[in-house]
């Protein structure tokens, strides 16, 4: 567990994209926040921006098979990204890409904004091999601000629906349950990152919010 604000927000998955191998981040960040990250994740990072922002978890999303981002991503961010991984990095095509907000997935299924065209969600499934299904969380349709995934767990809002959870579970093959971040927030996947390794979380998040982090996301067996 390691607890931390970014640019002084608690808001943390804004700011950063995590797979179970890379962190990435914006350039320009404390060398100590990024070796407890890195520890943390069991992660190398890779400084970046996506189309000039440093709102990478907006913009970014991967897992274990590719990596899909903004269409705004620049030909120097795209050279410094696939010069640090070997997984593909595809742009999102369509006007709603900012990808880290309306994808969530792992490395089983991923969910996305239910206004999506054929095409986007053609590429999802491309890029990171897995079935993809359109579907809100809570409600919510920006299914990668409201939850978080890993390969062993999914967190959602408080106010997710029974049928909402049930077609995850299935969808992702994880345990899912619900909780909330930075002292009540329901927006998981906003102050919220995490891989099968570790978690970080935003600094207001409490005692019992961690507590169902670690329960929902398996690292209360580690």
């Amino acid at each position: 567990m390691f607890q931390t604000n970014i640019s002084s927000a608690s808001c943390v998955g804004v700011f950063l994209t995590v797979t179970d191998e890379y962190l990435f981040i914006m350039p320009n960040i404390d060398e100590d926040l990024i070796d407890g990250l890195c520890s943390e994740l069991r992660v190398d990072a890779i400084e970046t921006t996506i189309g000039g922002s440093i709102t990478t978890g907006a913009l970014l999303c991967g897992n274990n098979s590719g990596l899909l981002t903004s269409s705004q991503l620049t030909a120097s961010e795209r050279k410094n990204i696939t010069s640090e991984t070997d997984l593909p990095l595809k742009e999102l095509p369509g006007d709603i890409n900012a990808v880290g907000n309306i994808v969530l997935a792992n490395d089983q299924g991923a969910c996305a904004h239910g206004n999506l065209s054929d095409k986007a969600v053609s590429t999802i499934e491309q890029t990171l091999d897995v079935p993809v299904t359109r579907c809100t969380i809570a409600g919510i349709p920006t299914v990668g601000t409201a939850a978080v995934a890993t390969n062993n767990g999914v967190l959602c809002p408080p106010l997710t629906s029974d049928s909402e959870l049930n077609q995850l579970q299935k969808h992702f093959g994880t345990p899912v349950d619900v909780g909330s971040i930075n002292y009540g927030g329901p927006l998981i996947g906003s102050g919220l990152v995490a891989n099968i390794h570790g978690y970080v979380s935003g600094g207001n998040t409490t005692g019992p919010e961690l507590g169902r982090i670690e329960e929902t996301l398996g690292f209360l067996s580690d």
